[in-house]
C-alpha cells in the first residue's frame, strides 16, 4: 500500500482511463448536482410565493371590515393603525387606502415604498353596509425571497461539490486498486510481446494462477496465455509452411522459366504485366517491349482481335483458342491460348494466359492430335488448381468478414457492460439513502404508536413527530428523484432516441430554464446574454436535448471562449421557425476557435483545452444529438478574436 497513491496520481494522467474516468464522474455529479439546486430553489420559490399569497388573503379576511367601518367613521387614525398591521406582515412593501368621493378615488393614507411596478399586488374594494366606501391597494416584495434562494443555493453547491470530489476519488482509489494496476501490467506485457518472449507467461500482482474463483482478469490473462501458446505453436507451424512455400515457389518458378510454352500476366485491360522467357523468343522482342503493351497487339491477328476482345470483355471462357499471330521476322504463327481468371476478393485483379505454339504441330495432324490431347489434360488440371485456390481464398474471406463482425459484437457488448456498471453504482447511493429514510419513518411511526397506546401524546412531541416526518418525506422523495434523474441522464448521453422523452414543449420556456440554471456562472464569467425567441413557440421534440444543447453550447463559451478574455463578453441565441425547420443560431464575441481544430471540432475529444480539463467531448455530445437523435443540420463558423458561431436547424416534428 506504500506505493499505492504515486502509482495512483501516475495513472491519472490526462490520458490515462483513471482521468477519463474522474471527468465523467465529476461532470455527471456536477450536472446532477446543478438539476437539484436548480429544483430544490424553484420548490422553495413557489412555496415563499405560495406565503405572501396566503398573507394576503389574510389581510381580506382580517382587515377589510375593519378598515370599511373606521372609513365610513371617518376614522383616520384608526385606519393608520391598520395599515401599519398590514405593514408588519412578512414581505409586505406598499400599502395605500383609497376613499370614494363620488365616482373618483382619492389616495387617502399610504405605508411603504411605492414604485412603478410590484412582484405581486391586490386591490380590495372596502364596502360598508352594502356601500363601496373605498379601496384597498397592498402591495409585496420578492426580494427577501431572493436573498434566501441565492444563500441557500451556495450552500447547497458547496456541499454537493464537496462530497463530489471525495466521492469521486475514493472511487477511484478503488478501481485502480482492483483494475487499472492489473491493467497497466496487461499493457506492460503486451507492449514488451515480441516473437522472442513467447515463452514467458502473464501474471499480475497479488493474483497466481489458478484461482478458485477467477474473474474476468483471470480468465483475460489466462486467454492471452492460450493465445501465447497457441501464437507459439502456429509461429512454428509458420515457419515450416513458409519453407516449404519457398520451395514450391522456387519449383513453380523453375516451371514457368523452363517451360516451351507463353505465360503471360494481364491486367483486366489486357495489358502484359509479366511474361516467361517462351514469349520472348517466340516472339523476338525484348522484355522491355512486351510488358506494358496490350496482349491483343502482340499475339493476336488484327483480323480476330475485336471478337475476342468482346468475349474477354464478357467474360467468356477462353480455352484452347487457336489464334493466329505474327512474329518480328514476319513468321506466321499459331498459339493455342487458355485463360485463368485469378480474383482478389470478388474482383479480377489478374488474367493468367497459357499460350502453346503449334505452328508445327499443325503441319502434322497425328502429332497435333496427341498433344492436344495431353494438352487438354493439364490445362484442366491447372484450371481445377486454380478454381480450388479460387475458392479457398472465397472462404477465407468469408471466416475474416465473421471474425470482424463477431469482434465488432463483442466491442458492443463490452461497452454495454461499462454502461451498466456505472448505472449500477450511481443509483446506488439515492436507494441507499431512500432505504434508510424509509426505516427511520417506519422506527418514528413505532414510536408514535407507543405514545399513542400509552396516551402520552403532547403539543411538542406531535410537533417534532411532524417535523421528523416532513424531512423524511422530503429526504426520500429527492432521493428517489435523484435515482429517476440519473437513469434518464444515463439514457440522453446514449442518445437512445427509442426511450427519449418526446413531447410539445414550449422552447422559450424551455431555453430560460438552461439560463437560470447557469445564471451563477454566467454571472460569475460577467457575460451578458442576449435572446431572441418568440415566447409562443412551441415544438413537438425531446426537451432534454435541447436543453444539454443549449448548456454545452454556453458551458464552451464561457470556459473556452471567454478565459482570459479581457473585452465584453456576450452570447446571442436567436431561435426562430423558418416553414418546418426550428432554426437555432449561438454566437459569441470571444477569443473564437483556433484554424486547426475548427475543421474537426465535432469530433471526439478534439479540444483545446487538453492538458487543462477539457474533455473534448462538448461538440460530439451536441452533434449527436443534432444528426443523429433529431435528424437536423449543424454548421460552425469561427475567426480568431471574433468569436464563434454555431448554425443549427432542425424538423419541428421528429419523427
Amino acid at each position: 500500500m506504500s506505493g499505492l497513491f504515486p502509482q495512483t496520481a501516475k495513472a491519472f494522467g490526462f490520458n490515462g482511463l483513471s482521468y477519463r474516468l474522474l471527468s465523467y464522474i465529476l461532470i455527471c455529479s456536477t450536472a446532477l448536482a446543478l438539476i437539484i439546486t436548480a429544483l430544490q430553489l424553484v420548490w422553495d420559490y413557489r412555496k415563499d410565493v405560495a406565503l405572501i399569497e396566503g398573507s394576503i388573503d389574510q389581510i381580506q379576511a382580517s382587515f377589510l371590515q375593519p378598515i370599511s367601518a373606521s372609513l365610513w367613521n371617518l376614522d383616520e387614525e384608526q385606519v393608520k393603525v391598520q395599515i401599519e398591521g398590514i405593514m408588519n406582515l412578512p414581505n409586505m412593501q406598499f400599502v395605500m387606502v383609497k376613499e370614494m368621493l363620488g365616482t373618483s378615488e382619492v389616495p387617502l393614507l399610504t405605508q411603504g415604498v411605492e414604485r412603478d411596478g410590484y412582484d405581486i399586488s391586490r386591490e380590495f374594494k372596502l364596502t360598508y353596509q352594502g356601500e363601496m366606501v373605498g379601496k384597498l391597494f397592498v402591495a409585496a416584495s420578492l426580494d427577501q425571497v431572493y436573498q434566501r434562494l441565492i444563500e441557500k443555493s451556495v450552500l447547497i453547491l458547496v456541499s454537493q461539490t464537496i462530497k463530489t470530489l471525495v466521492v469521486s476519488f475514493c472511487i477511484l482509489i478503488i478501481i485502480y486498486y482492483l483494475v487499472i494496476r492489473h491493467l497497466h501490467r496487461i499493457a506492460q506485457y503486451t507492449e514488451q510481446f515480441n516473437l522472442d518472449r513467447l515463452a514467458i507467461s502473464l501474471t499480475l500482482e497479488g493474483r497466481p494462477l489458478p484461482r478458485k474463483k477467477p474473474d474476468e482478469l483471470d480468465t483475460l490473462v489466462a486467454t492471452l496465455n492460450e493465445m501465447r501458446s497457441r501464437l507459439q505453436d502456429e509461429l512454428m507451424a509458420r515457419h515450416q509452411s513458409a519453407e516449404q512455400l519457398q520451395q514450391e515457389r522456387d519449383f513453380s518458378a523453375t516451371l514457368i522459366n523452363s517451360a516451351n510454352m507463353v505465360i503471360c500476366c494481364l491486367d483486366p485491360d489486357l495489358t502484359i504485366a509479366s511474361v516467361n522467357p517462351a514469349a520472348i523468343l517466340l516472339t523476338g522482342y525484348h522484355q522491355q517491349e512486351i510488358q506494358g503493351h496490350n496482349w491483343l497487339e502482340l499475339f493476336v491477328d488484327e483480323a480476330q482481335r475485336d471478337p475476342i476482345r468482346t468475349r474477354i470483355a464478357a467474360q467468356e471462357k477462353i480455352e484452347d483458342e487457336e489464334l493466329p499471330m505474327r512474329a518480328q521476322d514476319g513468321d506466321e504463327l499459331t498459339l493455342q491460348w487458355t485463360f485463368a481468371p485469378f480474383y482478389e476478393g470478388e474482383s479480377l485483379k489478374y488474367l493468367i494466359g497459357f499460350g502453346y505454339d503449334i505452328t508445327r504441330l499443325k503441319r502434322i495432324e497425328r502429332e497435333i492430335t496427341e498433344f492436344s490431347e495431353q494438352l487438354e489434360g493439364k490445362v484442366q488440371e491447372r484450371t481445377r488448381s486454380l478454381s480450388d485456390a479460387n475458392e479457398q481464398l472465397g472462404q477465407a474471406y468469408d471466416e475474416l468478414k465473421r471474425a470482424q463482425q463477431t469482434l465488432v459484437e463483442s466491442e458492443k457488448m463490452a461497452s454495454l457492460g461499462s454502461l451498466v456498471a456505472g448505472v449500477a453504482h450511481e443509483i446506488n447511493t439515492p436507494i441507499g439513502i431512500s432505504v434508510t429514510a424509509s426505516s427511520y419513518l417506519q422506527e418514528q411511526v413505532a414510536g408514535f404508536k407507543q405514545h399513542l397506546d400509552a396516551k402520552q401524546l403532547s403539543r411538542s412531541y406531535l410537533n417534532e413527530f411532524t417535523l421528523n416526518l416532513d424531512e423524511s418525506m422530503q429526504l426520500l422523495q429527492s432521493n428517489l428523484r435523484r435515482a429517476s434523474e440519473l437513469i434518464a441522464s444515463f439514457k440522453q448521453v446514449a442518445v437512445d432516441q427509442s426511450s427519449e422523452a418526446r413531447y410539445s414543449f414550449n422552447v422559450s420556456d424551455n431555453l430560460h430554464q438552461v439560463v437560470v440554471s447557469l445564471g451563477h456562472k454566467l454571472k460569475k464569467a460577467q457575460c451578458e446574454l442576449d435572446i431572441q425567441c418568440d415566447p409562443k413557440l412551441s415544438l413537438y421534440s425531446f426537451p432534454g436535448s435541447f436543453t444539454q444543447i443549449y448548456s454545452n453550447l454556453i458551458l464552451n463559451s464561457i470556459h473556452h471562449g471567454f478565459d482570459d478574455w479581457d473585452r465584453p463578453k456576450k452570447v446571442t441565441i436567436r431561435v426562430e421557425r423558418q416553414d418546418d425547420m426550428l432554426v437555432i443560431d449561438y454566437s459569441d464575441n470571444g477569443r473564437g476557435i483556433p484554424a486547426a481544430i475548427l475543421p474537426r471540432i465535432f469530433d471526439p475529444f478534439v479540444t483545446s483545452k487538453r492538458g487543462q480539463g477539457g474533455s473534448g467531448l462538448g461538440c460530439h455530445i451536441i452533434y449527436n444529438l443534432v444528426v443523429q437523435l433529431l435528424r437536423g443540420r449543424i454548421h460552425c463558423s469561427s475567426e480568431p478574436g471574433h468569436g464563434a458561431q454555431f448554425h443549427i436547424s432542425v424538423p419541428m416534428q421528429v419523427s
